[in-house]
């Protein structure tokens, strides 16, 4: 008999070498050369048969949980149990003004029906078709109908009839043969027999607590092979439909994200009115571009999404409960941010703020902002609890980098060092930044740049400056408050803040283009006052007089074991640029000093231009502030006439005083990969040469 089975390993080699081990411990195989006979075949058949078995029952294993599963109807049919249902792909949206002209019609009303189509511009070489989803109808005005804030969908319109038999369909279950669809257009009418002229249109059900069995509802799951399938109540929750019954379906098919930014339409289709007048003469116009597509859920936006949406119970009470929900219902989103009202200043009771970062773009439409609150958070919202969507508000790293290396030390040129470098940079973004919630760390940063070439990079230095961009109002004189959300660094004559050039008047009335300037200012007064000697043989806390070009600073002093152990500011005073601390009395104290620490926090900025001698001229000596611990900066009543950037955008840019900057709220820490100055490397070669 054997001494042992060893029954723990997995793989094909050692199970045979456990066989051949296991039979040589058998009196009969003494000896018995088991590779040079045909009893190794056998042993292959066995370990094949073995490994075989113990990979299936462990992918079994495996398919049985969420965590672990990694077919997709596996995931699916998991997510189910939680009442889960994955979002199909989204058609994008947009939306126009319809002008249909006439001039002989003399309906008055008309009707653009569903299925009207129109044909995008090209998008990568290629149109794509968008169609009306709902029968709008209008009336003529001037000889015209105008559909105005007409929204039409990516995609085309399919129709299907299935009829239920009780044999072959008990479960009345009907499978959707397109895999392109989205789930959100799907209409489903019934109809007793086929003869019949009348129908019911049925609902989808999001909610089977108020769902009683006359109800005209159906229900949508993914099936098998990733198609959806629609079925129907069981006279308990929900109406069944009867045997013979015809079950009409149309959605739409569409391609997803492909056409999203379509923002230029033709009518392809024929318009004519109820006596059969042909309208031929159209005016489209762009309102918003098409946004709000998306691919269809992955397996792993499946686990956690079904995860997050059980744990809110399809309602919307706190923070999470609205970043699950609208991610499921809204898939287009990147990112995401909630919080309360509690967390503004000043604060805002009884109101949620969500700000949304769309996966295509920068800025969600004001069409999309309003049907994400109408179809998707005011019905499960809170009641008297008002929901507000804002814009992220983006702020812009720029990265100077000093880079040494040793040229003989790597097979890259200087530009190849560069561009591995920018690559690094760019990675470092789309990990951990360009999203809500980030964190930039310029530490961590600087160790991607020198792990580019670790035997060539011999060290690196980077700058780190922040930048702001906002669209000023050219028609009024406005004022402008800009939030970096981050410490600034307070600038010098050779380090200041700049801005994009824009045209202002002059006190005489001439048009000059000018910048922004710091005027570094001190307001704060002093900050604090330390220690840099003890001194010795104090009995009592001497006095401490704080003098300089300010007013009303004073500050008391504390003594340990007769030497000066610490002064606390009690009062900061005003005006200072410059002061001293003088120590005085104590009775007999003696050798004790300390340094007055001024907090200069707030600057002045002013319009300046260079005239011809390349000198600068002022324009406006006082045009806002800037707040240094806050990173706000503060322009007032300033009256924009244009802007020299191509995008008509101001950009204001400053050295962050910190290595650590963190998104709040609404605000997306991102580098912008287009913008060639936001990533600059200067490389120094430094040969080594050993003697």
């Amino acid at each position: 008999m054997a001494d042992r089975l060893i029954v723990t390993e997995l793989d094909f080699d050692t199970i045979k070498s456990n066989l051949k081990t296991f039979l040589n411990q058998q009196t009969e195989f003494t000896d018995y050369d088991f590779e040079g006979s045909g009893l190794s075949v056998l042993l292959d058949i066995l370990a094949y048969n073995t490994h075989y078995n113990a990979y299936y029952l462990n992918m079994v294993a495996n398919e049985s949980f969420m965590n672990t599963a990694l077919l997709r109807d596996s995931v699916v049919s998991h997510a189910k149990t939680l009442g889960y249902v994955p979002h199909s792909m989204k058609a994008p949206i947009a939306t126009i003004n319809f002008l249909a002209q006439s001039v002989n019609s003399s309906v008055a009303n008309l009707t653009l029906p569903a299925g009207f189509s129109f044909l995008s511009n090209q998008i990568d070489n290629k149109v794509y078709n968008f169609v009306v989803l709902e029968d709008t109808l209008v009336t003529k005005a001037n000889n015209s109908y105008y559909f105005e804030n007409l929204d039409i969908y990516e995609g085309q319109l399919i129709t299907y009839n299935f009829t239920q038999n009780v044999t072959t369909n008990p479960k009345q279950i009907f499978t959707l043969q397109d895999t392109n669809i989205d789930t959100t257009t799907i209409k489903v009418r019934v109809s007793p027999s086929p003869a019949s002229t009348e129908s019911a249109v049925y609902n989808l059900v999001s909610d089977i607590l108020d769902i009683t069995s006359d109800d005209d509802v159906y229900f949508l799951q993914e099936g098998r092979n990733g198609k959806y399938e629609i079925y129907f109540g069981n006279d308990v929750i929900g109406k069944s439909i009867a045997d013979g019954s015809i079950v009409r379906v149309s959605y739409l098919l569409t391609n997803g994200t492909s056409a999203i930014k379509a923002n230029n339409f033709i009518a392809t289709a024929s318009l004519s009115d109820t006596l059969g007048e042909s309208l031929t003469n159209f005016t489209i116009t762009p309102v918003s571009a098409a946004s709000g597509g998306a691919e269809r859920e992955s397996v792993d936006d499946i686990k956690f999404g079904s995860a997050a949406q059980f744990a809110t119970q399809n309602r919307l009470i706190t923070t999470k409960d609205y970043e699950s929900y609208i991610k499921k219902n809204y898939p287009a989103v990147d990112s995401i941010s909630v919080w309360g009202g509690e967390e503004e200043t000043p604060r805002a009771y009884g109101k949620v703020f969500v700000s949304l970062k769309p996966k295509e773009d920068y800025y969600i439409s004001e069409t999309e902002k309003r049907r994400i609150l109408t179809e998707i958070i005011t019905p499960k919202a809170i009641v008297s609890v008002e929901t507000i969507i804002r814009d992220p508000e983006y702020l812009y790293l720029l990265v100077s980098n000093y880079v040494q290396y040793n040229k003989n030390k790597t097979t890259q040129n200087a530009e190849g060092i560069k561009n591995s470098i920018r690559n690094s940079i760019i990675l470092y973004n789309q990990t951990f930044l360009n999203k809500f919630g980030a964190t930039f760390v310029l530490s961590k940063l600087q160790d991607n740049i020198d792990g580019v070439d670790l035997n060539a990079i011999l060290g690196s230095e980077t700058i780190l400056r922040l930048q702001k961009r906002f669209e000023p109002d050219l028609t009024i004189s406005a004022s402008y408050i800009i939030n970096f959300n981050s410490t600034l660094y307070r600038g010098t004559l050779t380090n200041r803040m700049t801005s994009t050039e824009f045209d202002v008047f002059d006190r005489t009335g001439i048009r000059r283009t000018v910048i922004l300037e710091e005027i570094p200012q001190s307001y704060t007064g002093v900050s604090s006052v330390q220690v840099t000697n003890r001194g010795a043989g104090f009995i009592t806390n001497p006095t401490v007089t704080i003098t300089g070009d300010g007013v009303g600073a004073t500050a008391t002093a504390t003594i340990v074991n007769g030497g000066l152990d610490s002064i606390t500011i009690t009062s900061r005073g005003s005006g200072y640029t410059r002061a001293v601390a003088t120590l005085s009395g104590g009775d007999g104290g003696y050798g004790a000093s300390a340094l007055v620490i001024l907090d200069a926090r707030y600057g002045n900025l002013r319009t300046i231009y260079f005239d011809d001698l390349s000198q600068r001229q002022s324009v406006n000596e006082n045009v806002g502030t800037i707040d240094y611990n806050s990173g706000i900066v503060t322009l007032n009543d300033l009256r924009i006439l244009s802007v020299v950037s191509t995008d008509g955008l101001i950009r204001l840019t400053i050295q962050s005083e910190r290595g650590i900057v963190t998104s709040n709220k609404s605000t997306i820490i991102t580098i912008d990969s287009t913008d060639t100055s936001s990533i600059v490397t200067n490389l120094v070669e430094i040969e080594w040469v050993i003697i």
